[in-house]
């Protein structure tokens, strides 16, 4: 990569991704998580208090650190950032305990077991109190529990979940209701929409379908936030910023001495087919980086190398803090 480009990227990444709210999104399998947790280790050796926010049935993350599996409330890691895993349930109750001062409606009738099961059953409430759980964590957290936080990460649910979550609020909001539950919708909505706030991050991989889905996913968020997301994430590149560029890639050294341990182990066909996907991947990689600036306007794209192939890094954690060195290369 030239060095022109490679300060495009410097100056993409410290203007681009400095929102206090972040929200990494993308398929599955795309590394969403692994993003996510390598920016919350890049700006925690910044020294600033960060938190990640997942969504998920089981928490991925705080295993990475041998460290038990984190709940609804806020626990270290070893690694210096914060995580958690949001409940429904959780969050609902701090809301009308907490938030509203109504232990006894609390009692009374939302922990009623039939209208527990209209809560969950109803679209957008367990979406509309995350966002509120993620409203308080940015704007009230500080002055309400003396918790402070100059990052919240927000590693988003799959794609398709997280692209409707920015327009659930705002849908509310505009339906002219009044009372405490407007009122919360219509601050998160303000919080969301903007842009000094909030920012969203795509992470995707220089393959077919990832490709394909930033192509019909980056329209909608930028549809329901109207502005568009803060740049594409493209996890394992084969950019020439890493490598001399696919019709060079015979020359690098790793690919050298992989291909004496193939020559060794007989194993010329698995090299071959590796040299096809990494074709594969360069084409993609330029399709989708003709298509990001032809965009109205420009989406950046901001490179992540192939740790595990290029160092031979085969552990999450591993590639995780080599990808959070990386950013300090941008800032």
């Amino acid at each position: 990569m030239s060095t022109k480009t490679h300060q495009s990227h410097k100056m993409q990444f410290s203007n681009q991704i400095s929102q206090k709210l972040l929200f990494v999104v993308g398929k599955g399998g795309v590394g969403r998580t692994t993003v996510a947790t390598s920016l919350a280790t890049y700006f925690a050796g910044q020294g600033e208090s960060v938190l990640v926010v997942q969504w998920a049935l089981k928490d991925s993350i705080s295993p990475l650190y041998s460290s038990p599996q984190c709940s609804h409330k806020e626990t270290a890691l070893p690694s210096g950032f914060k995580v958690m895993n949001y409940s429904a349930a959780e969050a609902i109750k701090e809301y009308f305990v907490d938030h509203l001062k109504m232990k006894l409606l609390y009692s009374v009738i939302i922990e009623n077991k039939h209208v527990q099961k209209l809560i969950h059953a109803a679209p957008g409430v367990q979406e509309l109190f995350f966002l509120g759980r993620l409203f308080w964590l940015v704007e009230l957290a500080q002055c309400e529990k003396g918790y402070s936080y100059d990052r919240v990460i927000v590693d988003a649910p799959a794609t398709g979940h997280a692209v409707s979550l920015f327009g659930i609020a705002p849908a509310i909001a505009n339906f002219g209701i009044t009372g405490p539950l407007a009122n919360e919708c219509e601050r998160v909505a303000k919080l969301i929409a903007d842009p000094q706030k909030t920012g969203v991050i795509v992470v995707t991989l220089p393959e077919e379908l990832p490709v394909e889905e930033c192509y019909e996913t980056i329209p909608k968020i930028t549809k329901q936030l109207n502005r568009s997301p803060n740049a594409i994430f493209l996890n394992q590149s084969i950019n020439p910023h890493f490598f001399k560029g696919f019709e060079n890639i015979k020359n690098e050294d790793w690919f050298i001495k992989m291909e004496e341990r193939f020559k060794h182990d007989n194993s010329k066909e698995e090299l071959e087919l590796i040299l096809a996907s990494l074709a594969k991947r360069d084409i993609f990689e330029k399709k989708l980086s003709f298509w990001a600036q032809n965009n109205h306007p420009p989406i950046p794209i901001i490179s992540l190398p192939d740790i595990g192939m290029m160092y031979k890094s085969t552990t999450s954690l591993t590639i995780i803090n080599s990808l959070a060195k990386y950013y300090a290369t941008l800032a």
